[in-house]
């Protein structure tokens, strides 16, 4: 179990769809369910993704209610051949159907706003299960049903992520928590720079947290989020359990946390800047405006961020950033010399107390053996002086993008914030 406790609730998953399967969509219902759940304290122990097989459906059912608390289904509720969820559930729980005349009406207001009657494949929505107590849906036309079989429940949703969602928190959201005397509480501390495994080496042995709070972490190519879980008996524990984990864990992280939960790298460089008063412009190559993009990202950024320019040829760095040309025929565009003078020419041009630049090969085509795809360089310049940094990112022409513009505002960051070498 998540927390430790073998009396805890659990839930169970179960997605039906060929599209599903089949990879033609992807499945974002498991995913907001499985955190959704997991915010009320409850365990989701699997999440099983089937196809339009109703013998596979039925016995996937079966087993999840013999053995799960919570059973949710999503998908197959429609009205076309394949839809067959419905069907299923009047033979896993021994019943027929019934007409239910609210769902009657608010499909024939729903037609009605639209100036047409209600098509006669649609009519089948207002037949539902006799054991089930019916979860109706203002998004769409496919009720949902909540039924019973023993100690556990089973709530079946619409595939529709609109209508499964407002079905979830209207209907499921609420009766969960109701049976819950648990407090679930999490945080999100968000961190680059570090790969996984050395940030986890840096942390050393989590026996002891692990008694206090679950710890996961989520990694990513722009940094590895870690995620503080606890299930307490009231608010005030959990966020005291939650605070020792967040203290230990920033100890031994410092500088490399830029934040936690909602928060955004750009959000800290522009709270940081508007902090000291200061202006930023960007020269970018390789990342081709990106980290301009980022930071105009955050409401107010008018107040620091000045100006940015993309020079991606040559010619763009020498006439716009006034980068000497003997430096580019020297030592190449992607190369430390032209980084720095890239950051110092645009602060000369622009006035800005901070200049960040970035150039690369961002690949998949450009690299040779001296420099392979993914070689960046990135320079932080102010008043106090130049600092450059070497990178070699290893993904794709979009991740090594992405990781240059995220490693390009963590430097910004940290000169900000006083640990940037110069």
């Amino acid at each position: 179990m998540i927390f430790g406790d073998s009396k805890a609730p659990c839930a169970e998953l179960v997605v039906i769809g060929d599209e599903v399967v089949s990879g033609l969509i992807l499945d974002r219902n498991s995913q907001y369910l499985g955190e959704k759940i997991h915010e009320l304290g409850i365990e989701v122990s699997r999440i099983t993704t089937v196809g339009d097989s109703a013998s596979i459906i039925a016995n996937c059912v079966k087993l999840a209610l013999e053995r799960s608390d919570w059973v949710v289904l999503t998908g197959g509720l429609g009205a076309t051949h394949d839809d067959i969820t419905k069907s299923v559930l009047l033979k896993v729980f021994e019943c027929g159907l019934k007409k239910d005349s609210k769902v009657a009406g608010m499909l024939k207001e729903r037609f009605q706003a639209r100036d047409r009657e209600v098509p006669q494949s649609v009519q089948s929505q207002c037949e539902v299960p006799e054991k089930a107590e019916i979860l109706y849906n203002e998004k769409g036309t496919a009720p949902g049903f909540k039924m019973k079989q023993g100690d556990s429940t089973l709530f079946s949703l619409p595939g529709v992520p609109l209508e499964m969602q407002y079905l979830f928190e209207k209907y499921v959201a609420p009766e969960m928590a109701a049976q819950n005397n648990k407090t679930f509480l999490h945080r999100l501390i968000k961190t680059t720079g570090l790969s996984e495994s050395d940030l986890w080496t840096k942390i050393g042995p989590l026996q002891e947290l692990q008694k206090k709070a679950t710890i996961a972490s989520l990694p990513s190519h722009l940094g590895v989020r870690i995620r503080i879980s606890v299930l307490a008996d009231s608010r005030q524990e959990g966020e005291s359990r939650l605070d020792e984990v967040e203290g230990f864990l920033t100890q031994k992280l410092s500088s490399y946390i830029y934040g936690k939960d909602e928060d955004e790298i750009e959000e800290k460089v522009g709270a940081l800047l508007q902090e000291k008063s200061l202006t930023l412009a960007t020269a970018e190559s390789c990342t081709g405006g990106l980290i301009g993009h980022l930071l105009t990202q955050v409401s107010g950024s008018s107040d620091y961020f000045k100006e940015g320019f993309v020079v991606y040829s040559n010619a763009a760095k020498i006439n716009r950033l006034q980068v000497e040309p003997k430096l580019i025929e020297e030592f190449g565009a992607v190369s430390e010399p032209v980084a720095q003078a890239m950051a110092e020419g645009v602060c000369r041009v622009t006035g800005a107390d901070i200049g960040v630049s970035v150039t690369g090969i961002a690949g998949p085509s450009g690299g040779s053996d001296l420099k392979p795809v993914g070689l960046t360089y990135i320079a932080v310049h102010d008043r106090s002086g130049t600092y450059c940094k070497k990178f070699i990112f290893t993904h794709d022409r979009i991740k090594n993008k992405e990781r240059s513009a995220q490693a390009a505002l963590n430097l910004v960051r940290l000169r900000l914030q006083g640990e940037l070498e110069k």
